[in-house]
C-alpha cells in the first residue's frame, strides 16, 4: 500500500483507538475490585477538595499509592479503595510525603495552615503557598485529606509488609527439664534458650549504637542525627514479632540501621531479637544462678602483675563500658541501671565480694557475662589482656580483694604540657558545671565537695577533699591542671579518666564550676528570699495533689534524704554554715527562713539556685524524693535563738 497522507492519519488514528480501547476503554469495563472498608463516597465538600487537589497540581508531589517495595507510607493500596474515584489519579512522583493514610493524622486546621504556609510547619519545605485559595477551598481540601486512607488516628507503627507480616520467633517458646536439687540452673536454662548465642550477636553488631543497656545510647550512638532505639520504651515493650524481624531484617529508612538480612542467617536474627526482647523490652526479674568458673576459666589466675600501669589501662575501659551500669564508684548505681533485671551489683558488698570470689570469678563473669543478665559477653570485643586488666581494676579499687600498689614519686600525678597553657574558654557555664558535678562528682566528694559523699565513703583511698584544691602550688593550680585531672583520672584511685566518657566542652563545665566553687570563690549571693514570690511553673503545686494521684509523702524518708544530701551545707537542722562548707572560699549557706512556703521549697531543690553552689536536684532525685525532703524541711520550726530545729 503506498503511503499517502491519509493513510498515516487513518493509520494514526486506528493505532491511537486501539491503544485508547486497551489502557482505558477494557480496565475500564473488566476492572471491578472488591470495595474495601477504605474506600468511602465522597461528601460534596471533599468532592470539591479533591477536585481542587488535583487541579492545583498536589498529585504532582504527593502519591496516593503505596506499592510493595514501599515502607513507612502504610500498607500495600488496593484497588478497592479507589472504586469511588473517577477517574482514578494516584500521582506521579513522591517529591512530599505519600498521603495515602494521612486521614484522622492531622486535624483539618493544621491543613488548613499549612497550606496557607507550609514553612511554618516545615521549615526546609520546597512546597508553595496556596494562600490565594479562598477559606472554603482551603477547607474543602482539608476535609478531603482528613477523609483519606484508614482513618485512624491512633499513633502506631508502620506495619510490616506482606513477606514480614505475621512471622514469629520459631524457638520463641523453648520447654526444657528444669535441673533439680542445688545444682546451678543460671547457664543450663540461659544457654538452652539461646541467649547466650544472641547475647554474643548483639554485643558484636548492636551494642555500639543500642548500648549494653538497650537504651540506644550507646558510645556510637550519639553520633548520629537519629539516635538509636531505645528498646526498654515503647513502642518496642510491646511491638510484635514480625514488626522486630522486618526492623532487624530490612534496616530503618533514614537512620544508619543496617540491613542484617545481608550478613545475618534468619536464624541468628531471632537469637538478637530474642535477647533483646528478653532483657530489655520485656525483662522478669531473674536469678543469675551461674555457680562457679567451668572449662577453660577453671582455676585461672591473672598472668599480670598489679601495677599503676594495668590499673589505669583497666580504669579506662571501665569507665567507657561499664560505668553506665555500674557506676563509677562501683556501687551498682550507673546511669543507664534503670530497667535492667537483675540490677548491676554493688561491688563495696564484702558479703558477696569478699575473700571467697577468685581471679577465676571476676574473669569468667567479664568473659561471658551473666545468664539471664544484660552483662555483656566483654571477650567479644576485648582481648584477654584488656580483660585481666579490667579484673584487677575492679578487685583493687572496689572489691578491695587485692592490694593497690603502694604510692611513691613516680606516681605523682603529671599531665601532657599541652594542657600547661590552656585556660577556660570563654564558652564554659558555671551552671552546666554545677549540674555536671552533682550527677558524676558528689556521690562521692560530697554535694559540698568535702570528701564524704553518700558512695565513696568505702573507697581506698577517701574521695578528696575539694576545699583544699585552692592550697595547691605552682602548675597544679592552673586551669589546664584542672582538666587533665578530670581527663585522666587519678592513678592508683577511683578518680575516674573523665575523658573517656565526657566530652571536654563539659569537662571545662566542671573546671569553671570547681574554679567558681572550691579554688577562686566567686560563687553568687543566693537571691533573697521574698515569701510570696516563686516561679510560674511551681505557683499551683499542690501536696494534695501529688497524694491524692495514689503518692505516698514520708517525713522520715526525706529526713534520710536531707543527712544525705543537704545537711553538710545546710546543716543538720537548716541553720546555715554545714560542717562541709568550712573553708570553702565560696562561703556558707544561711540559715534557712521560718516561713518558707512548700512551693518555694520544692522548686529551690527541684531547679536550685542559679550562680550559686545550690544544684538542681532534678537531675538526681525522684520528684517523690524531693516532695519527702520538703516534708521534712517543713518541720522545722524555729527555736528561741531563732535557729530552725
Amino acid at each position: 500500500m503506498k503511503m499517502t497522507l491519509l493513510v498515516v492519519v487513518l493509520g494514526g488514528v486506528i493505532v491511537y483507538l486501539a491503544v485508547a480501547t486497551v489502557a482505558v476503554f477494557v480496565p475500564s469495563l473488566l476492572w471491578k475490585p472488591d470495595q474495601t472498608t477504605i474506600a468511602h463516597d465522597y461528601t460534596e465538600q471533599q468532592a470539591q477538595g479533591r477536585k481542587l487537589f488535583y487541579s492545583n497540581g498536589c498529585n504532582y508531589c504527593h502519591t496516593q499509592y503505596v506499592r510493595e517495595e514501599d515502607t513507612a507510607m502504610g500498607p500495600v493500596s488496593d484497588g478497592g479503595s479507589y472504586v469511588f474515584d473517577d477517574p482514578v489519579i494516584l500521582g506521579s512522583e513522591r517529591t512530599g510525603p505519600d498521603l495515602s493514610y494521612v486521614g484522622r493524622k492531622r486535624s483539618a486546621a493544621w491543613e488548613v495552615e499549612h497550606l496557607k504556609d507550609p514553612r511554618t510547619y516545615s521549615p526546609l519545605s520546597i512546597m508553595p503557598s496556596f494562600a490565594f485559595l479562598s477559606a472554603s477551598q482551603l477547607e474543602a481540601i482539608a476535609a478531603y485529606l482528613f477523609a483519606l486512607g484508614d482513618r485512624v488516628a491512633q499513633e502506631r507503627m508502620i506495619p510490616p509488609p506482606r513477606s514480614y507480616a505475621g512471622m514469629e520467633d520459631p524457638d520463641g517458646q523453648v520447654i526444657i527439664t528444669v535441673p533439680t536439687g542445688d545444682q546451678p540452673k543460671g547457664w543450663k536454662t540461659w544457654q538452652s534458650a539461646g541467649l547466650q548465642e544472641g547475647k554474643e550477636l548483639y554485643i558484636e553488631r548492636c551494642l555500639t549504637c543500642h548500648g549494653c543497656a538497650g537504651n540506644g545510647l550507646g558510645s556510637y550512638g550519639g553520633t548520629m542525627a537519629v539516635t538509636p532505639a531505645d528498646l526498654k520504651q515503647e513502642p518496642f515493650r510491646s511491638m510484635p514479632e514480625d514488626q522486630w524481624f522486618w526492623h532487624v531484617s530490612e534496616g530503618l529508612p533514614g537512620t544508619l540501621m543496617p540491613t542484617w538480612k545481608t550478613s545475618l542467617s534468619e536464624e541468628e536474627r531471632w537469637k538478637v531479637i530474642r535477647y533483646a526482647r528478653q532483657i530489655f523490652s520485656r525483662p522478669v526479674m531473674r536469678d543469675p544462678d551461674e555457680g562457679d568458673p567451668g572449662g577453660e576459666y577453671e582455676g585461672v589466675n591473672n598472668p599480670l602483675p598489679l601495677t599503676p600501669e594495668a590499673l589505669d589501662a583497666g580504669k579506662k575501659v571501665y569507665i567507657r563500658e561499664c560505668l553506665v551500669c555500674h557506676g563509677d564508684s562501683g556501687r551498682g548505681t550507673g546511669p543507664y541501671r534503670e530497667g535492667l533485671q537483675p540490677s548491676p551489683p554493688d561491688f563495696s558488698d564484702k558479703s558477696k565480694y569478699g575473700k571467697d570470689y577468685t581471679d577465676a570469678d571476676y574473669y569468667w563473669r567479664v568473659s561471658e557475662g551473666l545468664p539471664w543478665s544484660a552483662m555483656p559477653a566483654w571477650k567479644v570485643q576485648y582481648s584477654e589482656e584488656v580483660r585481666w586488666q579490667l579484673v584487677h581494676y575492679v578487685r583493687a579499687i572496689f572489691t578491695q580483694t587485692e592490694k593497690a600498689p603502694p604510692k611513691n614519686e613516680a606516681d605523682s600525678f603529671e599531665f601532657p604540657e599541652v594542657y600547661a597553657s590552656l585556660a577556660v574558654p570563654e564558652s564554659a557555664d558555671y551552671n552546666r558545671g554545677k549540674r555536671l558535678f552533682l550527677q558524676n562528682c558528689a556521690h562521692c566528694h560530697g554535694p559540698a565537695g568535702d570528701g564524704k559523699g553518700w558512695e565513696g565513703d568505702y573507697l581506698n583511698p577517701q574521695p578528696a577533699d575539694l576545699r583544699k584544691l585552692a592550697g595547691k602550688p605552682g602548675q597544679d593550680q592552673k586551669p589546664g591542671a584542672y582538666l587533665a585531672r578530670l581527663t585522666f583520672g587519678i592513678r592508683n584511685t577511683a578518680m575516674p579518666s573523665w575523658g573517656e566518657f565526657l566530652i571536654e566542652g563539659q569537662r571545662w563545665d566542671a573546671v569553671k564550676f570547681l574554679l567558681g566553687t572550691f579554688i577562686e570563690g566567686t560563687a553568687a549571693e543566693p537571691t533573697p528570699y521574698r515569701k510570696g514570690e516563686l516561679a510560674a511553673a511551681f505557683a499551683t503545686l499542690s501536696k494534695d495533689n501529688w497524694i491524692g494521684e495514689g503518692h505516698v509523702i514520708s517525713e522520715s524518708h526525706g529526713a534520710e534524704l536531707y543527712a544525705s544530701y543537704c545537711a553538710a551545707c545546710h546543716g543538720d537542722h537548716g541553720q546555715g554554715q554545714g560542717p562541709g562548707t568550712a573553708g570553702n572560699p565560696a562561703g556558707g549557706t544561711r540559715e534557712m527562713p521560718p516561713d518558707m512556703d512548700e512551693a518555694y521549697i520544692l522548686w529551690r531543690i527541684w531547679e536550685g539556685v542559679p550562680e550559686t553552689v545550690m544544684p538542681p536536684f532534678q537531675w538526681l532525685l525522684s520528684e517523690g524524693d524531693i516532695w519527702d525532703i520538703t516534708a521534712h524541711l517543713e518541720s522545722f520550726s524555729p527555736s528561741e535563738e531563732g535557729v530552725k530545729q
